[in-house]
């Protein structure tokens, strides 16, 4: 019994949660197109940038470590 009232209230959570106008689900995140061809890493402020090995942030050299 208690299984059931666990899963009764889960699944009643989940559709509280749901949202309930598919319209307004979609929506564009990116203003780019992103080439997933190419190597990218991120710089030092978490960005993502294309690759280049000379601008390859090392933060433990750039600690002193």
């Amino acid at each position: 019994m208690k299984f059931f009232a666990v899963t009764l209230l889960a699944l009643a959570t989940a559709v509280m949660a749901a949202p309930s106008v598919k319209e307004r689900d979609i929506f564009i995140r990116q203003e780019f197109v992103v080439d997933t061809e190419t190597p990218s890493m991120t710089d030092a402020q978490g960005n993502v940038v294309p690759f280049d090995a000379s601008n390859v942030n090392l933060a433990n050299t750039n600690a002193g470590f």
